[in-house]
């Protein structure tokens, strides 16, 4: 389910309402690549959409095109930013979380280098 009613953390950063590093920006696409204030490695970004989806299994419920545009979003932006970010030509890992283990309400792909 989608809402424009409700907001998260994610869409705050991406209105300008909370501090949060957007590493990419898409507005055409409206897709974003936010840095993980917590990261598991050297980079941890994460890929949203603009729009809200409470989970990404909602989100894979409601519209599987959109994730998987959102997937496709996330690699090509790591591909784009190996010059800048040269961990990321190691390789990379795409991960995203079912069920309780979602922290931040909003649907996301992690980004992660490889260690």
């Amino acid at each position: 389910m989608t809402t424009t009613q409700r907001t998260s953390l994610f869409s705050q950063i991406l209105a300008g309402m909370e501090p949060g590093k957007i590493v990419a920006r898409n507005d055409e696409k409206r897709f974003a690549i936010i840095q993980n204030i917590h990261p598991e490695g050297a980079i941890h970004w994460m890929a949203v959409p603009f729009e809200y989806y409470e989970t990404t299994e909602a989100m894979i419920q409601a519209d599987p095109t959109r994730f998987a545009e959102l997937v496709q979003f996330a690699i090509a932006e790591a591909h784009a930013h190996e010059e800048e970010y040269p961990q990321l030509g190691y390789g990379f890992t795409i991960k995203f979380h079912f069920g309780a283990y979602e922290t931040v309400t909003h649907a996301k792909v992690h980004l992660l280098s490889v260690e």
